[in-house]
């Protein structure tokens, strides 16, 4: 079925590179989507530019450019990449740097500011920072390079998109949306807009407000102080340029400049309500005579007064536009390109399962009905038990995904070595672990080659951030909870924002099982991915393990002991409830059990869906009992709990104590 789905990618990426307006493209993972993209370049003559959030696929498009042949490839320079000050290689100022080109500045204009500034030792007389100079060849050769490989924030550079199809692999919107205030690695709030915008407003003469609450104050009466500041916004602009006119953008901390204090100056001005709390500026007229791209979209959260500025690229001078995602939210896609999307599907939705399945080789497994957000970092006290689980099911540790904070937590239990692979290459998260957490895992292929992997809880960013990413959008929306107050569980949203929750939720979680077992042979091996969360799309198919701690009622162990001994001590393996108790009781010291307590034993649930059970084919009509014959029971590798094994049958696992005198892996051998 893989290489029907690869062949139908192959058709949709031609056919969508042929078409006059943008095109979306669904594609299901591993089918293909880099190679293709690749071969537009080197079977249809078509220049590329790739931009992808993977920095492992910068080296997969060139590897694929190199077994074509005959396809000349170059990926974008990046000053964290190139510049051995950006990447604190010299005696540079790389903080400074590294300010200056979050406040908006380019790696170039950084390299030409005076020293006094920033110190950029890796350009001077006589000699020339790689990163500059792999720009300069790159505009000196633009031409001759058939595929440009780079990151979504190049397609704002017009030059790199000029006669080529545009590819965006895999959608990411942070490349677009700017945030204010910004916090640092050290928790420090930076970019406070209250700060720039009045820094901005008390350097224009011209313009009769001072501060950020004299902008909302005009706004609301739409007095003359409201139409002068209009006015001066449609003659001087509302762009990069109109702010460092009026202020010096300079890496100092506490310095409150931007190259976006103009627009979110004038954003102020023209918002308006879209819900609770929530405003947004998007009138494409008032952009138009501000110089402003009409697509620019800016919201502010009125309760928190954090500010976020979408910023779309100008995709008019590209020959054409293809985005590739596995589960695309379509509307999400045109607010953040700017553009109307034809959406384009290689496989329906419906077919996806069978495609993990069939093409991909699979196999999910969910061990919660819960959501687990973890958002504080609070992990559920059963996450010890479905680990040790897991890791007595497949007899190896495994790698693990995870929210950031969860894995911190884990961190700090003493049994986590016994279930979570040692991270041989430093390269992970967690210390020690073979771990990414979901901010991370996007970018990263280690753990292609694991056949089996853990996702515990599901990435959900709170309630804010869909707000706001709805806003964006024009809509309104609200969480709907089981009750009153924020504690109560989270159902969902209305309207719009079910939509964005599920992709920041469920399609997370998706992307993160895809995580695994990308090289397995779906022919043979197949890879296990067991999920700790309800978040996974409604339409994949999961088998679901249901953990009982069978150790909170030893007479439910003593006679499922019992049971285990007569089937494997040569005896007779069928069992009455008088044989049963008789039994017991000669084994047990200093303790009894009555017939009575075994009848309601073997009728509980617990008991009466992992036995056999011949009704009435006993002596006098009594029923029979057995240990079920299609079962798995495995050493339970916690070596602090008190139970030793997991008793597996069907979609239940016990936790159970069996006696040590029973040679338990050969007598009751692992059913596949």
């Amino acid at each position: 079925m893989q290489d029907a789905v690869r062949s139908r990618t192959t058709e949709t990426i031609v056919d969508a590179s042929n078409q006059e307006n943008p095109v979306l493209v669904e594609a299901p993972p591993a089918s293909g989507k880099t190679y293709n993209s690749v071969r537009l370049a080197a079977e249809d003559g078509q220049k590329i530019l790739y931009l992808t959030a993977r920095r492992d696929l910068y080296a997969q498009a060139i590897e694929e450019a190199e077994k074509t042949g005959g396809i000349n490839a170059m990926v974008i320079p990046s000053p964290y990449r190139d510049c051995p000050t950006f990447a604190d290689e010299n005696d540079g100022e790389a903080e400074k740097a590294q300010k200056l080109y979050q406040k908006g500045l380019s790696g170039e204009e950084i390299h030409y500011k005076p020293w006094s500034t920033v110190n950029t030792p890796c350009q001077g007389s006589g000699s020339t920072c790689p990163y500059l100079s792999k720009r300069d060849e790159l505009k000196e050769n633009a031409d001759q390079i058939d595929l440009l490989i780079g990151n979504h924030q190049h397609a704002h550079v017009p030059r790199y998109l000029q006669g080529r199809t545009v590819v965006f692999d895999e959608f990411n919107i942070e490349p677009f949306l700017t945030r204010f205030p910004q916090r640092t690695k050290t928790g420090e709030r930076q970019n406070i807009p209250h700060d720039i915008v009045g820094a901005f407003l008390e350097a224009v003469d011209d313009v009769p407000l001072t501060d950020l609450t004299d902008l909302i104050e005009a706004r609301v009466k739409k007095g003359n102080s409201w139409k002068t500041t209009i006015e001066w916004f449609k003659q001087n602009g509302a762009t990069k340029s109109t702010s460092t006119e009026q202020v010096e953008i300079t890496p100092h901390p506490y310095n409150d400049s931007h190259q976006f204090a103009a627009l979110l100056t004038c954003a102020l001005l023209i918002m308006e309500k879209v819900g609770p709390g929530i405003e947004l500026a998007h009138d494409p007229d008032i952009w138009e005579d501000c110089d402003v791209d009409p697509n620019v979209r800016c919201v502010r959260d009125r309760d928190s007064g954090e500010m976020l500025v979408l910023t779309p690229p100008d995709l008019s001078h590209a020959d054409q536009v293809i985005a590739l995602d596995a589960l695309p939210v379509q509307r999400l896609w045109e607010v953040v390109l700017g553009c109307d999307l034809t959406l384009s599907r290689v496989i329906e939705r419906e077919e996806l399962d069978r495609y993990l399945d069939q093409g991909l080789g699979f196999d999910i497994v969910q061990l919660t009905e819960g959501m687990n957000h973890y958002s504080s970092g609070r992990t559920s006290s059963r996450d010890r038990q479905r680990m040790f689980t897991v890791r007595s099911l497949e007899d190896q540790r495994f790698p693990i995904i995870s929210r950031k904070r969860a894995l911190e937590s884990y961190a700090s239990e003493p049994w986590l070595d016994q279930c979570v692979m040692d991270d041989d290459e430093g390269e992970t998260d967690l210390e020690g672990y073979f771990a990414r957490n979901y901010a991370k895992v996007l970018s990263s292929n280690l753990f292609e080659n694991e056949s089996v992997g853990f996702v515990s809880g599901s990435p959900f960013p709170g309630d804010d951030v869909v707000k706001q990413w709805a806003a964006l959008c024009g809509e309104a929306t609200e969480p709907i909870r089981s009750g009153d107050g924020n504690s109560n569980p989270l159902e969902g949203f209305s309207g719009f924002g079910e939509e964005i929750y599920r992709h920041l939720t469920h399609g997370q979680v998706f992307q993160a099982i895809l995580r695994f077992g990308r090289t397995q042979d779906t022919q043979g091996d197949s890879t296990s991915v067991y999920v700790n969360t309800q978040a996974v799309p409604e339409w994949v198919s999961t088998s679901q393990i249901t953990i009982h701690d069978m150790n909170n009622n030893r007479k439910r162990i003593h006679i499922l002991e019992e049971l285990l001994r007569a089937k494997y001590d040569e005896g007779i393996s069928w069992q009455t409830q008088k044989t049963l108790c008789r039994r017991i009781n000669e084994r047990l010291e200093g303790e009894s059990i009555s017939k009575e307590t075994i009848r309601k034993a073997l009728s509980d649930e617990g008991i009466s869906d992992i036995t056999e059970v011949r009704k009435d084919a006993g002596k006098g009509g009594s029923d029979l009992y057995q240990w079920p014959s299609e079962c798995t029971l495995l050493p339970y590798y916690d070596r602090e709990a008190r139970e030793n094994h997991v008793l597996k049958t069907g979609s239940q696992a016990y936790l159970i104590h069996v006696p040590e005198i029973i040679n338990v892996p050969k007598s009751v051998p692992r059913q596949d």
